[in-house]
């Protein structure tokens, strides 16, 4: 009951600060607009709770009616407080951890929601319930911008091992032998991270082996004719089932007329799970094919990709326009990497 009890505090917190209501507005911002007595100084402070941080904390020392803890997710430190009185912090003991959820109050941060506290014996489970996080919900990490920064260098660093090792950032191969390739790129990798940090040579295969855990591959993937492997700077490594058809058309714009090429391009449009980044990498190559392409699969004899293109990307793909873009991979401490369970 107790887990039920904070589940659900958190799932309301959540819902009044940060989930959007049907008009786009959530509740704290509803009800601030309609609540025009507030001072400007009440409205900063209630509009600014949108800045929700939700971390597993390290708590480091006490500071009067407040803590001082560092989050092991952003690897942020953060002075919290409570409106609940000095008793709800009395628990929470340096060297204690506490799951919580904490706004912005002044120059310090307030406790909102529930929390969950752990003792220092807890610490592994701490770490991995930490990892769990960071890998579920990255901006939680890109909230301190020198994890921004390392992410953007890592991305660059795994598109540039990716071409050196598959000669392109975009191959297309049967969904049968993805996992084959991806296989033989990870232990590639890991043995070249191995080198560069002087492991013990005479064990070095063994370590690479111990250190990559085998790849899987979802099986309506492997099961697909083609699929392309795209490592991009921005949006990172991309598997797109059946790539070999639509590349075809955008090459070849009679194709469109063939119903399973036209399936598979206007099924690329459609797919929520497919970003923008292959239409524009493929439209990029011959726009003048582009357009020929969408003329015929959406019966607009005036379509210009040149012109329109754009359009038609955020009329389907709504979700590359509205947000920052965020690095595609997280970077973790030395603690949270080893805390992350194997995955493939």
């Amino acid at each position: 009951m107790v887990t039920e009890g904070f589940e659900f505090t958190n799932l309301l917190d959540h819902f009044i600060l940060e989930r959007s209501l049907p008009g786009g507005r959530t509740v704290v911002e509803t009800f601030v607009s309609e609540h025009p007595e507030l001072t400007d100084a009440d409205r900063q402070i209630l509009l600014g709770w949108r800045d929700v941080v939700e971390g597993v904390f390290e708590i480091r020392e006490r500071d009067g009616e407040a803590i001082i803890a560092a989050n092991l997710v952003d690897e942020l430190t953060y002075r919290i407080c409570s409106n609940a009185g000095p008793g709800t912090l009395a628990p929470m003991r340096p060297g204690y951890f506490m799951t919580a959820r904490i706004v912005p109050a002044g120059e310090a941060w307030m406790l909102s929601g529930a929390q969950q506290l752990f003792a220092a014996s807890g610490r592994a489970a701490v770490l991995r319930l930490a990892a769990e996080l960071a890998t579920k919900h990255p901006r939680l990490v890109f909230r301190n911008p020198e994890k921004v920064t390392q992410g953007w260098e890592l991305a660059r660093t795994q598109r540039a091992l990716f071409i050196e090792f598959f000669g392109s950032d975009l191959v297309v191969v049967p969904g049968s032998e993805v996992a084959s390739r991806m296989n033989g790129f990870l232990t590639w990798r890991n043995r070249r991270a191995l080198a560069e940090t002087r492991a013990a040579a005479g064990s070095l295969d063994e370590d690479v082996a111990a250190l990559t855990p085998e790849f899987h591959l979802p099986g309506d993937l492997a099961s697909a004719a083609t699929v392309a492997l795209i490592c991009d700077e921005t949006e990172g490594l991309m598997f797109l089932a059946n790539f070999r058809l639509v590349q075809e058309a955008f090459e070849n714009p009679d194709l469109a007329a063939d119903r399973e090429h036209r399936q598979a391009v206007l099924g690329y449009l459609r797919e929520d799970s497919i970003s923008a980044l292959p239409f524009r990498r493929l439209a990029a190559a011959d726009t003048t094919r582009a357009s020929q392409l969408f003329q015929r699969l959406l019966k607009r004899p005036g379509f210009s990709w040149e012109r329109d293109g754009e359009a038609l990307l955020r009329k389907n793909k709504p979700f590359c326009f509205s947000a920052k873009p965020q690095p595609p991979v997280t970077p973790f401490s030395g603690e949270l990497a080893k805390a992350l369970p194997p995955s493939g």
